[in-house]
């Protein structure tokens, strides 16, 4: 049984992974274990975890790292406190893929601990583009740490593979 944790840190990037999350959870040869943070455990953003567990998923690790400025140094302590909980909730869960979606700091976090820790990362929504906001080089970043690409256009399959990114495994997958 391969393990595939899927990350989630809003309504963002919950409605986008909900059918994955689903299809892993159906298979019988995958199991599926979820982490959510920032957001979904905020009550200022409606503590939108109590849906996911509505909609019948089991949350294995809450990660809490979410602080309540939004400046650049609270983002970036959020950052390292993600870092903290991401590494605990790995040595905990054990999983042999983490499953990413999009560009938000939560998920870089996310993704270096999984880059450190030596488990496999698959990034959806890689080479996009957000232009004047810095979350363009949190994307390619993510992408460059990952293993597996499910981009969802031709400009962007050309972008990951420009970073370097060996085409047999990137995958337009489309929206």
């Amino acid at each position: 049984m391969i393990k595939v944790c899927v990350v989630t840190g809003g309504r963002m990037d919950y409605g986008h992974l909900y059918k994955v999350m689903k299809t892993i959870d159906e298979s019988v040869f995958l199991d599926l274990q979820l982490i959510v943070t920032c957001m979904h455990l905020s009550p200022e953003f409606g503590s939108t975890y109590k849906k996911i567990e509505k909609d019948g998923f089991k949350i294995n690790k809450k990660v809490e790292c979410l602080l309540s400025s939004d400046t650049p140094a609270s983002v970036a302590k959020t950052v390292g406190l993600a870092c903290i909980g991401f590494a605990d909730a790995y040595v905990d869960l054990n999983p042999d893929l983490i499953v990413l979606m999009g560009d938000r700091y939560e998920l870089l976090a996310a993704s270096q601990v999984a880059l450190i820790m030596k488990i496999r990362i698959a990034h959806i929504s890689g080479g996009d583009t957000t232009e004047g906001a810095y979350d363009e080089a949190i994307r390619h970043s993510i992408t460059k740490m990952s293993h597996i690409h499910f981009v969802t256009n031709l400009d962007a399959y050309n972008r990951v593979k420009q970073l370097g990114e060996n085409p047999k495994y990137i995958f337009n997958v489309g929206s």
